[in-house]
């Protein structure tokens, strides 16, 4: 058999028969376009946070009230002997 032949041969075999190409036109199918959800944004505001020396939150200020935040940090820190600190944290709103 010459290659010719051989070649042509190989080319028969791989090319897919119009069964095959109708069964993948079968399975394929067609996708239905789909609409995404509304995301809501995450609303968060600032708070400050007094916070002993570990790190847990002792007492909680609305953002207008540093001074009044400040004022209580120094206030322990003075009453217990032990550092506290303020931080200013996100929290969500509600």
């Amino acid at each position: 058999m010459p290659s010719r032949e051989r070649g042509a041969r190989v080319v028969e075999v791989a090319r897919p028969t119009e069964v095959e190409k109708a069964a993948k036109k079968v399975t394929k199918g067609t996708t239905a376009s789909r609409s995404k959800p509304s995301v809501k944004p995450n609303r968060v505001k600032v708070v400050w946070e007094v916070c002993s020396g570990t790190g847990k939150t002792v007492k909680t200020f609305p953002y207008p009230d540093k001074a009044a935040a400040e004022a209580q940090t120094k206030a322990l820190t003075r009453s217990t002997g032990r550092a506290h600190m303020l931080r200013a944290t996100k929290v969500p709103m509600e």
